[in-house]
């Protein structure tokens, strides 16, 4: 959306009645003008990325980065995470949106993917929660299973509203957030074994089947989130 400026002028103008008698002779004019600027509302979204739980997320060895962010700032890449061991977890990646202009955003939505290695990306696994929007800070389930089912899928709370305007409502804020923890094996994760989407997260150990093998060691995998919404 464009910020568009437009003016509206308005001008009168007023001759009087000229009044000639014996000595009397009175003319005047009048003219005023008003003017309007109207400037249309902004809309815009920015990503920023943390690791909520300390310096546990894998960081760019070369610059100490947790991510890497789009020019238009709505699309973030964590940083590729090179496990030593067949069991691991990349940590707590928060993902943070915060809007930017004075229109209200409804439906804001997260959209996963991943490219890299194949054998990697269909083994592994991926807690994936969020606090939401306004007050209601619960931390919810959306998805805890094979990161393979997960990308490629949109996941939102219901009845969001991403604006900077008005009071805080459970559903309604400036910001909103996913974290995303990529697993594989036994490990601790905000969604410990619980599996059930829009439940509160309750933070324990895995119970996913199997650790990484075969192909998939060595391999590499860098998780993009994008967030999409309407206006």
């Amino acid at each position: 959306m464009k910020l568009r400026t437009v003016p509206i002028v308005g001008a009168m103008s007023i001759v009087t009645l000229g009044l000639i008698g014996v000595g009397v002779h009175a003319t005047f004019t009048s003219s005023t003008s008003s003017g309007q600027t109207i400037t249309a509302g902004t809309w815009g979204v920015t990503l920023s990325g943390s690791c909520i739980n300390g310096t546990t997320c894998p960081l760019d060895p070369s610059s100490s980065d947790l991510f890497s962010l789009s020019h238009d700032g709505t699309t973030l890449t964590f940083t590729p995470y090179a496990a030593s061991t067949s069991s691991f977890s990349t940590g707590d990646q928060e993902v943070t949106a915060t809007s930017t202009g004075n229109i209200q955003l409804t439906d804001p939505t997260w959209l996963i993917n991943v490219t890299g290695g194949s054998d990697l990306a269909s083994q592994a696994f991926v807690c994936a929660t969020s606090t939401g929007i306004g007050t209601d800070v619960t931390n919810t389930v959306l998805y805890n299973g094979p990161l393979g089912l997960f990308t490629r899928t949109s996941y939102s709370l219901p009845s969001d509203v991403l604006s900077t305007t008005g009071p805080l409502t459970t559903t309604s804020g400036p910001t909103d957030n996913l974290v995303v923890d990529v697993y594989a094996g036994s490990e601790s994760t905000l969604c410990g074994s619980n599996i059930t989407p829009g439940t509160p997260a309750t933070p324990g150990i895995s119970t996913t089947p199997s650790t990484i093998s075969g192909a998939a060691i060595g391999e590499s995998i860098a998780v993009t989130v994008q967030l999409t919404y309407q206006d």
